[in-house]
């Protein structure tokens, strides 16, 4: 049979040359894999024996203090984050260049930390007053807290320039020795008999475990010979105006959608008891298993797509990627449907009760990282504009939903979660699908022309 005119039959060479290609990536993404797993892992080992071993009143109390981290940090981002990758484009090999840019975004994060604090700060009073949060003990959790952000800031910046360098056997490194020393301090502290410091002593584990992190960044630095760069004046004018558009739309579905991240603590709070926050903070331990895929796709596959030239083959990665997730994505929801009562074991018996409740906890979850899955999408080639319209559509789906069904008990508040999350997930995906349709065409669209400007 003969082959059409202007079609190629692949030769073995070429197929020898493909497969060779191919071998690294997969030994590549199988490490990572291997390490995110063991690190989620460890982390949901450390989680899951935290929720045993604490009484459910510190649990709360941990909780709540671990949203209100979530929340300081992530008033320092309002959309920063998500600069770095796309302003780097394809000057990726350029160390000078990497570093300079790293270092031009992370400056803001820090004059925002003060924002942050003084934000959440009357939260923080406001609630631990209702709660009767006091003492000695409980205030030094919070200020642990607070050293917490300061090292986690340090590690993004550092985490995020050896990626950009594609420095991933030493990401893997240091994340192995994180994840070791928390899952060791965390075993020490709830074999100790448990007292009113517990809680404490589980705070300083994530405190240890983040400053060796920073120790270990430091000496990777050192030994790959990073240069501690700064960009010339014009070039950071050109990099502070690329920030500006990148994350200038960013900067209030930012602020919204930090808050939207914990909101389930947020409102129960407020509003619920002490029991109810346990509750909550305990199923989100559920749902950790979903991050390792989130951080494989976090070191292999956004890099990637911020690099790609436009064109088909972007447009097929993009694709492929996304059909992959709800793949995996469903996988996991089916076991919550099926199984749910091996998942509520993961919790102890104090949590029995709520196992009717996992595959809503897992639902919730899975929407809302499709959608961040989504966004990260778009964010790593610029094209932020169209965010802010999605707070009216979050908002208009709780204030129905609040006025429709209001939140009385946890099941309501999951439900709330899940109409949040799917509000995010169509309006992430139908910007999306617009901006894949350009993707796949050769001439760029503006958002996506940064580099042409630097």
């Amino acid at each position: 049979m003969k082959s059409r005119p202007g079609s190629r039959r692949p030769t073995p060479l070429t197929v020898a040359r493909s497969s060779v290609k191919l071998l690294p990536r997969l030994r590549q993404i199988a490490m990572v894999g291997s390490v995110e797993t063991f690190g989620v892992a460890i982390g949901g080992i450390a989680g899951l024996l935290i929720v045993n071993v604490l009484p459910k009143d510190q649990y709360a109390a941990y909780t709540f203090l671990v949203a209100c981290m979530t929340l300081i940090l992530g008033v320092t981002d309002l959309g920063l984050a998500h600069c770095c990758m796309p302003i780097v484009g394809q000057r990726a090999n350029e160390r000078p260049w990497v570093v300079g840019v790293c270092h031009q975004v992370f400056r803001k994060r820090w004059v925002l930390l003060a924002l942050g604090l003084a934000l959440v700060g009357p939260y923080w009073y406001y609630s631990s007053q209702q709660h009767g949060w006091s003492g000695a003990a409980y205030l030094a959790g919070s200020l642990l807290m607070v050293s917490v952000v300061l090292l986690t800031l340090r590690e993004h910046y550092a985490n995020t320039v050896l990626l950009i360098l594609s420095q991933i056997s030493t990401l893997n490194r240091i994340a192995l020795a994180s994840h070791s020393v928390r899952i060791a301090f965390v075993g020490a502290v709830l074999l100790l008999p448990i007292t009113s410091w517990s809680m404490v002593g589980i705070v300083a584990a994530t405190a240890a475990a983040s400053f060796v992190s920073v120790l270990l960044y430091r000496g990777a630095f050192r030994k790959q010979q990073v240069p501690d760069a700064d960009l010339h004046a014009a070039d950071s004018k050109k990099v502070d105006a690329e920030i500006l558009r990148i994350a200038k739309p960013l900067v209030l579905p930012g602020v919204f959608y930090q808050v939207q991240g914990v909101i389930t603590v947020f409102l129960v709070s407020l509003f619920g008891t002490s029991s109810m926050l346990a509750e909550v903070g305990a199923f989100g331990r559920l749902a950790m298993v979903l991050m390792v895929v989130d951080r494989v796709t976090n070191v292999l596959l956004f890099p990637a797509i911020a690099r790609a030239p436009m064109g088909p083959r972007l447009g097929t990665i993009v694709a492929q990627a996304h059909v992959a997730y709800f793949a995996m994505g469903t996988a996991v929801l089916l076991t919550s449907v099926v199984f749910p009562q091996y998942w509520i074991l993961l919790l102890g018996k104090q949590y029995a009760s709520m196992a009717p409740l996992v595959w809503m906890v897992f639902l919730a979850s899975i929407v809302m990282n499709a959608s961040g899955f989504a966004f990260r999408t778009l964010s790593v080639r610029g094209a932020t504009s169209g965010q802010t319209y999605s707070i009216a559509v979050t908002l208009v789906t709780q204030v129905l939903y609040l006025w429709l069904v209001g939140v009385s008990d946890l099941r309501s508040v999951l439900w709330f979660g899940i109409a949040t999350s799917l509000a995010n997930f169509f309006y992430q995906y139908v910007l999306l699908a617009v901006r894949w349709v350009e993707w796949r065409k050769d001439k760029p669209p503006p958002s996506d022309d940064a580099q042409a400007r630097l």
